[in-house]
C-alpha cells in the first residue's frame, strides 16, 4: 500500500493543499493521502488550537475521496517532529510505503529536520514542482547522494494560495469560499477563526480583568443584544460579537494615553472629541482592538471607533453597534427607551436615528452642545429615512 502525508500546520487547509493531494494520488497511484496537521511544532507557535485545525482538516477530509485526517501529531504531547510521526506510522503500519509531500522551497532546508538521516530512510519525498526545475533536481540529487533521501518530482505546482493568505483575508474581513473548501469556509465563520489574536475566551477574560463590573455587564449586554440583532439586518454575528466585546475595551485608560493613541493613529479625530473622556474612549478602542487583539477588519475597528458618536455614513454594523450600546438590557428606563428597542426589532436605522435624538436630548439638557458629529449623522439619515417613506 502507497500513502500519502500531507504535514505542517494547515493553519488553515486550504484549497492549494487538496489539489496538491489529488495531484499525488493521481500522479503517484497512491491508494490515499493523510492530512496530518502538526501538534505543537518547532518552528511556529498557533494562536488557533490544534482542536480546531484538526476539525478543519475532517471537514476537508470529508470533501474528497482519497484524503483521510489524522490526529497523530495533535495528541502527542510536547513539541512535534517528523521523526517521531514516521517511527510511529512504520510501527503501527509495517507494509505501508510513505510518500511526505512537500514544497520545492522545502528542498532547501530539509536536511535542518531532526534526525533527518532517519527520516530519509522512512518515506519517499514527492515535491512539488516549480518554475526552477533543474535547482529542485540538484539539490534533490545532492541529498540523495549525502543521505540516500528518495525523490520524486510531481508534475504540478499547486495553485498560488497559501495559509497566511487565508489569514489575512479572514483578518480583514475579505471573502475566503474560493480558496478553501467549502465545509471549512463555513467553520472558520461561524467560530469567529483568524478575526482576532485572541481567543474569545481570552478576550473576555482581558476585559474581566479591566473593566469594572458594571461596565463588564454593560459590554455583555451589549454583545447578547448584537447577535441577537445581527441576523435580522443579514450582518455577520460573529464580527458583531467582536465589535460589541471591544467597543469599549479602552474604557478606563487614561485621558492622556487615549489623547496620545488617537492623535497618533486617528487624524480625523477633532478637538471637542479629543477632550472629551466619556467619548475618546471609541477612537482609542479602536487603536487599542488593532494593537492588543490584532483586529485587521476595517469594519470591526470603525463600528468600535463610532460607537460614541456615529457619523454621517455608518454601515449595518456600524449602526447596529451604536444601537445596541444604548439599548441593550442592563440599561435603567428613561423615556424614548422603549421606542428605541420597539425600533431596533425592525429598522437598525430608524432604531440609531432615535438613539441619537435621545443622546442629544440628555446632552443639552445638561447645558451641553451635541457633537456636530452626531447632529450630521441624525441630519443624513433623517432626509434619507424621509426619502424611503416618499
Amino acid at each position: 500500500m502507497r500513502v500519502g502525508i500531507m504535514g505542517g500546520t494547515l493553519d488553515p487547509v486550504h484549497n492549494g493543499h487538496i489539489q496538491v493531494a489529488k495531484a499525488a494520488l493521481d500522479q503517484l497511484g497512491l491508494d490515499s493521502v493523510m492530512l496530518l496537521p502538526a501538534g505543537d511544532p518547532p518552528h511556529k507557535s498557533n494562536p488557533i488550537s490544534k482542536q480546531d485545525r484538526l476539525e478543519m482538516v475532517r471537514l476537508a477530509a470529508g470533501e474528497v475521496k482519497g484524503l483521510f485526517p489524522s490526529d497523530i501529531e495533535i495528541n502527542r504531547k510536547g513539541t512535534t517532529y517528523t521523526v517521531d510521526t514516521l517511527r510511529q506510522l512504520h510501527r503501527e503500519n509495517p507494509s505501508v510505503e510513505w510518500y511526505y509531500l512537500i514544497g520545492a522551497d522545502t528542498l532547501d532546508v530539509l536536511d535542518t529536520w531532526r534526525s533527518f538521516k532517519e527520516v530519509a530512510k522512512l518515506c519517499i519525498f514527492a515535491v512539488t514542482g516549480r518554475a526552477d526545475a533543474d535547482a529542485s533536481r540538484a539539490k534533490a540529487k545532492a541529498l540523495q547522494d549525502e543521505y540516500g533521501a528518495q525523490f520524486v518530482l510531481l508534475n504540478f505546482s499547486g495553485p498560488d494560495i497559501s495559509s497566511s493568505e487565508v489569514r489575512k483575508r479572514v483578518a480583514e474581513g475579505l471573502e475566503i469560499d474560493t480558496i478553501v473548501p467549502t465545509s471549512v469556509c463555513k467553520y472558520i465563520k461561524d467560530h469567529g477563526l483568524y478575526i482576532s489574536n485572541r481567543s474569545k475566551d481570552e478576550i473576555l477574560e482581558h476585559l474581566r480583568k479591566n473593566l469594572k463590573p458594571a461596565r463588564m455587564k454593560h459590554t455583555m449586554g451589549v454583545a447578547e443584544t448584537a447577535v441577537r440583532l445581527a441576523e435580522r439586518f443579514g450582518i455577520d454575528p460573529v464580527r458583531a460579537e467582536f465589535a460589541a466585546l471591544l467597543h469599549d475595551c479602552a474604557k478606563y485608560m487614561p485621558l492622556e494615553e487615549m489623547q496620545s493613541l488617537v492623535k497618533k493613529y486617528i487624524p480625523d479625530t477633532d478637538e471637542l472629541e479629543l477632550e472629551a473622556v466619556s467619548v475618546l474612549h471609541a477612537p482609542a478602542g479602536a487603536v487599542y482592538a488593532a494593537q492588543e487583539f490584532g483586529i485587521r477588519d476595517p469594519e470591526i475597528l470603525s463600528a468600535i471607533r463610532k460607537h460614541t458618536l456615529g457619523d454621517v455614513s455608518m454601515s449595518p454594523l456600524e449602526a447596529l453597534i451604536y444601537t445596541a450600546d444604548f439599548i441593550e438590557p442592563g440599561r435603567e428606563d428613561f423615556p424614548g427607551l422603549a421606542e428605541a428597542r420597539q425600533l431596533a426589532e425592525t429598522d437598525i436605522y430608524r432604531a440609531m436615528c432615535k438613539c441619537a435624538q435621545l443622546t442629544n436630548e440628555h446632552v443639552k439638557s445638561q447645558g451641553r452642545r451635541p457633537h456636530p458629529r452626531s447632529l450630521a449623522m441624525l441630519e443624513a439619515f433623517y432626509h434619507s429615512i424621509k426619502e424611503e417613506k416618499q
